[in-house]
């Protein structure tokens, strides 16, 4: 638009010299040099309203009398002086989305932080512009992030939400593709960040886990006095049973010869009673027990 107008002005200012210039009879001096400079100024408009350069990481979108016509890639282009060119940014993106409100499967609140990294196809981002606009972020992008996250955490009960962290950011990443993808929106990542729950859902957690190791800690003890009283009931299930052994193994012979070597060495002469081959009877010891 500037050049059409500048270059409107210059064509009224270089009839108006030349008209002037045949009515006044001037020949030479200034006034006749007005159209040749009006021309000069003509040319050096022209040429750099045709010459842009788009630098790296941007393409430049065509506009012609506030139409999208074309779209140039980056570097030194050409194109009609009363074209008018917008940069736009073909490189990776984020946003960050802070305290995401979402529920878990029984409708606990929790928190969440996480970030989008996008970027539009170079190709046709031309009909991107041209359809949606270049808040195309506001209008297709923004309100996504919100409903996919809470369509996914529903999905979890609140304590399964940590542990299965890594299957809801690739749920959400691949959700927000598919939704993307027909309007040549590349979601490259969608990073979680932070998952918070509510104070009192957290103090509830950490009682819980406080009283669940109490408990593990007294099954132990209990299993450990358990352990203990079967020891000294084996114990003694070895002891009688080894009293048994030792009382069935015994016979009057073996306690005669084991009280014959109880005696002491010193003794040399034995007195018994008539009749008897030895002064206790090994009968007597058995039938005493």
């Amino acid at each position: 638009m500037f050049f059409i107008a500048f270059a409107f002005l210059l064509v009224i200012v270089f009839i108006g010299s030349i008209v002037y210039s045949k009515k006044s009879n001037i020949v030479g001096g200034i006034q006749s040099s007005i159209p040749w400079i009006c021309v000069l100024l003509l040319l050096v408009v022209t040429t750099f309203s045709s010459v842009k350069i788009i630098p790296t990481g941007n393409v430049g979108i065509i506009y012609e009398f506030g139409s999208i016509v074309n779209q140039k890639s980056e570097g030194l282009n050409l194109v009609s002086p009363w074209q008018d060119m917008k940069l736009a940014n073909i490189r990776i993106q984020k946003y960050n989305y802070k305290n995401l409100e979402c529920f878990s499967q029984e409708t606990q609140s929790l928190n969440m932080d996480l970030t989008i990294n996008f970027k539009v196809s170079p190709s046709i981002i031309q009909d991107l512009y041209r359809n949606i606009g270049t808040n195309y972020f506001e209008v297709l992008i923004f309100p996504k992030i919100p409903q996919i996250a809470k369509d996914e955490t529903v999905k979890f009960k609140a304590i399964e939400i940590a542990p299965n962290r890594e299957a809801l950011r690739i749920a959400m990443r691949d959700r927000l593709k598919d939704a993307l993808q027909e309007y040549s929106i590349e979601v490259v990542d969608v990073l979680l960040e932070n998952i918070d729950f509510s104070p009192e859902f957290k103090q509830s957690i950490e009682l819980k886990q406080i009283a669940t190791q109490k408990s593990l800690e007294e099954q132990e003890i209990v299993k450990q006095a358990r352990y203990k009283a079967e020891q000294v009931v084996a114990k003694a299930r070895g002891e009688a049973e080894a009293n048994l052994l030792i009382s069935n193994s015994l016979t009057p012979e073996i306690l005669q010869y084991t009280m014959i070597q109880k005696l002491s060495d010193k003794i040399e002469i034995m007195i018994m009673p008539s009749g008897q081959n030895f002064i206790l009877d090994p009968s007597g010891l058995l039938n005493s027990e």
